[in-house]
């Protein structure tokens, strides 16, 4: 059973707390290896190496690789964080993210890139 780490950000067509091993009604969990995080004014993005469908969950067969979330929020210390230490220790990091390209942050692009609602550092 997952332990989330951080609080989860509840926004958009995320209208209920994640239990811990199920992704909540519009949210899906995936598992990231962390190739960058970046830092802008308005928002903090996460890429992965490569889309893991098998950790997607009643996804579709397509997974996003970027994942944002606001640069001022209570999980951008948080996300920042285990993203870094996911990336330096070679760890996975499950993202729970929002399905909905309309939940995404500014700087999130909505071909590629999803709303980050919870991390977890594996």
């Amino acid at each position: 059973m997952r332990t989330i780490l951080t609080a989860l950000l509840l926004c958009g067509s995320l209208s209920v707390p994640a239990l811990a091993a199920d992704a909540p009604e519009g949210g899906a969990w995936i598992d990231c290896s962390v190739t960058s995080v970046a830092a802008f004014r308005d928002h903090l993005l996460v890429r992965c190496a490569a889309p893991a469908a098998a950790g997607l969950q009643g996804g579709s067969d397509t997974a996003p690789r970027e994942f944002a979330i606001e640069a001022m929020g209570p999980l951008t210390d948080p996300v920042l964080r285990l993203a870094m230490a996911a990336k330096s220790g070679g760890r996975p990091l499950a993202i729970l993210y929002v399905r909905d390209p309309a939940a995404n942050p500014a700087g999130c692009p909505v071909d590629r890139c999803r709303r980050i609602a919870a991390v977890e550092l594996k």
